[in-house]
């Protein structure tokens, strides 16, 4: 029995790419502490923990740590490694909240499979700014990305970084997300990280528009599985009476495994 668990978990993981969220193996559970805080950096988080368990063959479980006992909701192991929802518990009130939080824990690896198996590659991300008082939302803007790999014999480290000043077809010669799909998006799946498109930035900088910084490092184990992950986005903005900046930062740790 215990040889038919892990050559399924082998073949579960076997098909996702080489990062992942969530348990690495039949038996185990992960849970990850999630914090997320929008406007000044001193803001006070919200904080969310999500008890992800993988019990037999191909059924896994998320729970809030907070939520009432029989709310753990079934999830499926997709083919690229990401989790989501197999089927909403009726009697959970908390679907919503743990889709949102998969969204957040997947993206990490979402964002490290545009390397397609390169230590660096170049990449997208799809920001929607705030919308300033009694005005319409302002356009999306396509943020360039410079994205590294960084392995060593107890983890691999993930760095992300990119600004709307840089011209994604121009750094160093390379153009491209690494392995990404040309034109492709991932909206809807990130949970509270913004969109991300591969290829080239359709229009690169928006000169009149907002100034945008993302920095974001994940790091994961040997396994593969994630261990914490930071995204952190400042958008400054410009007027009369001078700039004004907003950070979005979302935190990810794994604080226990069992």
């Amino acid at each position: 029995m215990f040889l038919a668990q892990g050559l399924l978990a082998a073949a579960l993981v076997a098909v996702a790419p080489s990062f992942f969220a969530g348990p690495a193996h039949v038996g185990d559970r992960v849970t990850y502490q999630v914090s997320t805080t929008m406007g000044a950096p001193q803001a006070t988080p919200s904080a969310s923990t999500l008890v992800i368990s993988w019990t037999t063959g191909t059924r896994l479980f998320a729970r809030l740590s907070t939520g009432v006992p029989g709310s753990a909701v079934a999830l499926t192991r997709n083919g690229d490694g990401t989790l989501s929802v197999a089927s909403p518990n009726p009697s959970s009130p908390d679907t919503a909240s743990i889709q949102t939080l998969l969204g957040q824990l997947n993206f990490p690896g979402l964002l490290a499979a545009r390397l397609g198996g390169s230590d660096h590659a170049q990449t997208t991300l799809t920001v929607a700014p705030p919308a300033p008082a009694a005005s319409a939302s302002p356009a999306p803007v396509i943020v360039p990305l410079d994205l590294s790999l960084v392995s060593s014999s107890a983890s691999t480290s993930l760095i992300a970084e990119g600004n709307t000043n840089q011209n994604a077809s121009s750094r160093s010669g390379r153009s491209g997300s690494g392995g990404g799909r040309p034109g492709g998006s991932m909206g809807g799946q990130m949970g509270g990280w913004h969109s991300s498109e591969s290829g080239r930035s359709r229009n690169g900088s928006t000169g009149k528009g907002p100034s945008i910084d993302i920095a974001a490092e994940a790091i994961f184990d040997q396994s593969g599985s994630l261990e914490h992950a930071t995204y952190r986005e400042t958008i400054t903005t410009a007027s009369s009476s001078g700039s004004q900046s907003v950070e979005h930062t979302i935190t990810i740790d794994r604080v226990s495994d069992h």
